[in-house]
């Protein structure tokens, strides 16, 4: 039986078009060879030719656009199928509700969440509201009606939808609303998880319990602040998982991405030379950091793995203040900034000021290169690991006791 379909698009919906439209087509073999968050700024279909994909995207978005209907959309899918010559698994019904309802919701509720973040000054609590019928899931009824700040953290992993077919959806309110509605704020649940295995038994993710493998993340902010989402996914992550999940998610065309940016906001910034509290993500802790450093200081929890550098550090970083000595990098070096923080040779905890120290493999100037991250910095509310400073040292200097290997070799 069908599941009954949620359709807020009788008129169109600008915020969830441009969601879409934004999005750019990959081709994976299974839905989850992409983490969460990383579905807010990526389109796939599982098992489908880049081909397909981009065809099925453009089909969705005219659904969107025109208010169609499911049986609308099939006819689209129907041609696709048949000017690709794709071979799908599944039934046709099941398949094209299932990318249909799946993508529309999740468009519209990004689109929601813009809204909601604009506007949260004037209504900043958010009621969850479940359809209460035979195909909800339990702990998506149990949650109807709850009512938290916009900022409360369930909403960081609870904002729906929550699974495969999820109706749920938000109302905003007022703190005068609530009170005319004879409703008050809740108290924020207790977020119980659960490991999710594969086909072998393996354990490859963990999420809440009552959300969907995949989609404990909130579709608006991974649309919005796809890095940052995706850098605290990673986090929340176990150890042992967080390797994999990086690699699977950050692939070489994701890393390019990241790297042309920073080139081009390094460029602009340096040009602007006013800070104004922004940042540019370049990338993530890289592999066995997380791991080696909990292990050595399990006391220094992280609470995101994305890297950041603020626009007032900007001019630092280029060593103005010290252009006479050792210390400065070469501006060919910080523009390759993103790069040089994957393949490091060691990455170090400095005790004394509480910072992970990364050593780029090469040097300059006789002497290795050194990049400071302090970790769990704010940046538009969220965590971050900030890039503080670029130096060099000698590498004698890096065996003091107030370092300590938590990656790599010191060789």
């Amino acid at each position: 039986m069908a599941i009954p379909s949620v359709n807020p698009f009788g008129v169109k919906a600008e915020q969830a078009i441009a969601n879409l439209r934004g999005k750019v087509p990959v081709a994976t073999e299974r839905w989850d060879d992409l983490l969460g968050p990383v579905h807010g700024k990526q389109f796939t279909v599982a098992g489908a030719t880049l081909d397909v994909v981009r065809d099925i995207q453009t089909s969705l978005l005219k659904a969107l656009d025109e208010g169609q209907t499911l049986s609308q959309f099939r006819k689209d899918f129907d041609d696709t199928v048949q000017r690709n010559g794709w071979t799908y698994k599944g039934k046709r019904g099941w398949r094209t509700e299932l990318i249909f309802n799946t993508n529309m919701q999740s468009a519209y509720m990004a689109g929601r969440w813009q809204q909601i973040e604009s506007n949260k000054d004037r209504r900043p609590y958010l009621e969850y509201r479940a359809v209460k019928d035979d195909h909800t899931r339990p702990e998506h009824l149990a949650w109807d009606g709850l009512i938290l700040h916009v900022d409360d953290p369930f909403w960081k992993t609870h904002y729906p939808p929550n699974g495969w077919n999820c109706r749920c959806t938000v109302r905003s309110y007022s703190l005068a609303e609530l009170e005319a509605a004879g409703k008050k704020p809740s108290k924020s649940p207790a977020i119980k998880k659960r490991n999710v295995r594969n086909k072998d038994g393996e354990v490859t993710d963990l999420v809440p319990i009552g959300i969907d493998a995949g989609w404990d993340h909130n579709v608006g902010e991974s649309w919005l602040s796809p890095e940052l989402a995706l850098g605290q996914k990673l986090a929340t992550m176990p150890m042992e998982l967080q390797g994999t999940a990086v690699r699977q998610s950050i692939n070489a065309d994701y890393r390019q991405v990241l790297s042309q940016r920073w080139d081009s906001w390094y460029k602009l910034a340096r040009k602007d030379g006013k800070p104004r509290g922004v940042a540019q993500i370049i990338g993530y802790l890289p592999d066995g950091v997380a791991m080696g450093l909990a292990q050595a200081f399990p006391d220094v929890q992280l609470k995101s793995l994305s890297v950041g550098v603020f626009d007032s550090k900007t001019i630092h970083l280029e060593g103005a203040h010290k252009a006479a000595s050792a210390q400065a990098w070469p501006s060919d070096w910080i523009a390759r900034l993103p790069e040089l923080m994957g393949d490091y040779r060691a990455v170090l905890w400095d005790t004394k000021n509480k910072t992970l120290i990364v050593i780029p493999k090469g040097s300059f100037n006789q002497r290795v290169p050194k990049i400071a991250l302090r970790p769990n910095q704010k940046y538009r509310g969220e965590a971050v690991v900030s890039v503080v400073s670029l130096g060099t040292a000698e590498l004698p200097n890096l065996k003091q006791a107030q370092f300590t290997l938590v990656a790599g070799k010191l060789e």
